[in-house]
């Protein structure tokens, strides 16, 4: 009689247990602060999380949303901005310098051509740094249109740690910050002195004054130099041989002065956003993330519990439980589908990227509705996205009674082994 009163009342502490699942064991979501309006509820405080379900009235709303492309942060490419490019010279850079019908100012050949002594050899490096304070660097070109008295050679010339060159008649001028147009204006002004209505080309033969850094999830990681031509991200990626496929192309970051600038490249590649490729500068450094940032989580009663990765920042709700293995068939509620979005970012200044820890966004997919497959198909994802899939109540019950059965079994073998 008093085994049967203790197992009665065991029982009934288990259903007391069960409605208050408060001993339950295993993963649960207490939703007592969800609002969902699908579900009848009294009146709540406002600290309450709003639900938003995952039906055709939601995506009805979406579809009303129009994203406009992200505007650049930074100076991008454009017809203008092609037109207005112009590289300036700097220290390191090589220029060569061609003065028409005066082959003794840029070769060696010019008593061959026209009776004309050659000048004195350039100073060498050491001697040009000793005499000017520059490390200068001048090679007579051996072409046959120099050599020939035709069309003359051109006189290769380093740019000094100074920013100063050397050339014949016209002495050390300064061309660091100039184009390649306004050095061959001073450098005429000067033959002028000497020669009348000299003609000349200058050229940059060598770039090395300028250059970015391109870093992180590529497959050549590598320094690359600025040229005359625009260099855009688009460009130093290819030339960094591109980015593999765990690459985070959407959060490519360009650190310039000390600040880094989110760019979506790949909104270029997807939806020719050209918005979006950035015209680099000296000094840049382009860094290309993995997929870590970019992934959501996906648990509760799902067959393997998992984080799955973004590609390209793209993830809709069904691939998401699709590569998780779907819910788990004999305890989950599939009712009850809960993703939970609590990190926002939001634009920073001068074109950063902020997050912000706020209410979270609750949605709700019920999986038991004739369309919820094709809405789950359409729900887009979002970086750190928690899919939380709940627990049924019978489940719930059922892991109570394994938790409480070891206890009524060993009452039960006390008392029949009791004297």
């Amino acid at each position: 009689m008093i085994s049967r009163t203790i197992l009665t009342g065991l029982a009934a502490l288990s259903l007391g247990l069960c409605s208050a699942c408060s001993f339950t064991p295993g993963a649960f979501l207490d939703n007592s602060n969800l609002q969902d309006p699908q579900v009848a509820q009294k009146p709540t405080p406002a600290d309450m999380v709003q639900v938003q379900p995952i039906d055709a009235g939601y995506f009805s709303h979406v579809s009303l949303q129009t994203t406009p492309a992200a505007a650049c942060p930074l100076t991008c490419l454009s017809p203008q901005t092609r037109t207005q490019y112009e590289y300036r010279i700097g220290p390191g850079d090589q220029l060569q310098v061609i003065v028409w019908d005066h082959p003794e100012l840029t070769s060696q050949g010019g008593s061959a051509a026209g009776g004309v002594p050659p000048l004195p050899t350039l100073p060498s490096a050491g001697a040009g740094a000793a005499a000017g304070g520059s490390s200068l660097a001048a090679t007579p070109s051996t072409s046959p249109a120099a050599t020939g008295g035709g069309e003359p050679g051109g006189l290769t010339l380093r740019v000094a740690a100074n920013g100063t060159v050397f050339f014949p008649r016209v002495g050390r001028i300064k061309v660091a910050g100039l184009t390649a147009q306004q050095v061959q204006e001073r450098l005429t002004a000067g033959l002028a002195k000497t020669i009348r209505g000299p003609q000349l080309d200058v050229r940059v033969t060598g770039f090395n004054s300028k250059q970015v850094q391109v870093l992180g999830d590529v497959r050549t990681p590598q320094a690359q130099a600025i040229t005359d031509v625009p260099l855009t991200i688009i460009d130093a990626l290819n030339r960094a041989g591109g980015a593999p496929q765990d690459a985070d192309l959407q959060n490519v970051g360009i650190t310039r002065d000390g600040k880094r600038y989110q760019i979506d490249v790949a909104s270029i590649l997807d939806d020719g956003n050209v918005r979006q490729n950035v015209v680099l500068q000296d000094g840049d450094i382009i860094d290309v993330p993995d997929r870590t940032n970019s992934r959501v989580f996906v648990l509760g009663e799902i067959s393997k519990p998992s984080i799955v990765p973004m590609n390209r920042g793209k993830l809709t709700l069904a691939d998401a439980l699709t590569s998780a293995g779907s819910i788990d068939s004999h305890t989950a509620n599939p009712h009850v589908i809960y993703v939970i979005r609590g990190v926002n970012p939001e634009p920073g200044p001068n074109g950063t990227v902020k997050t912000a820890l706020s209410k979270p966004d609750v949605f709700r997919l019920d999986m038991t509705q004739v369309d919820a497959l094709m809405l789950m198909t359409q729900f887009q994802l979002q970086p750190r996205d928690v899919i939380y899939v709940q627990i049924a109540n019978s489940a719930r019950f059922n892991r109570l009674l394994d938790l409480i059965t070891p206890s009524l079994q060993t009452l039960f073998f006390t008392k029949q082994l009791a004297p």
